[in-house]
């Protein structure tokens, strides 16, 4: 069963809401530390959880739009391998021509 194509819009965007509001939280909190602290300036820990955060929500971000052109390049080539009936021999060209199908003898 496949599923739905609206499904993975809805997941992809409760999963950047979610990681949108932890990189929030986590820098008001990392500001916070870095005003209350005796040392001056953000640690190196601090800038490491900030970068990670950051391409957290890069990669989810870059996955859903990687998948949904990826879907797009899929249902285009399909269009284009389809065979298309260009030949003149089936019963509506018939009837552009005015001839009679077997059945109607």
């Amino acid at each position: 069963m496949r599923p739905s194509p609206g499904g993975r819009d809805v997941v992809a965007t409760i999963l950047a809401i979610g990681i949108a509001t932890a990189i929030n939280l986590i820098m008001v909190a990392v500001l916070w530390d870095a005003l209350r602290s005796d040392t001056p300036g953000l640690s190196e820990n601090a800038t490491q959880v900030i970068t990670a955060l950051g391409s957290g929500i890069i990669g989810v971000l870059g996955g859903y739009i990687g998948g949904r052109a990826a879907e797009q390049a899929q249902h285009r080539a399909q269009e284009a391998a389809a065979p298309r009936d260009t030949s003149d021999t089936g019963s509506a060209a018939a009837d552009r021509r005015g001839v009679a199908h077997t059945s109607d003898r």
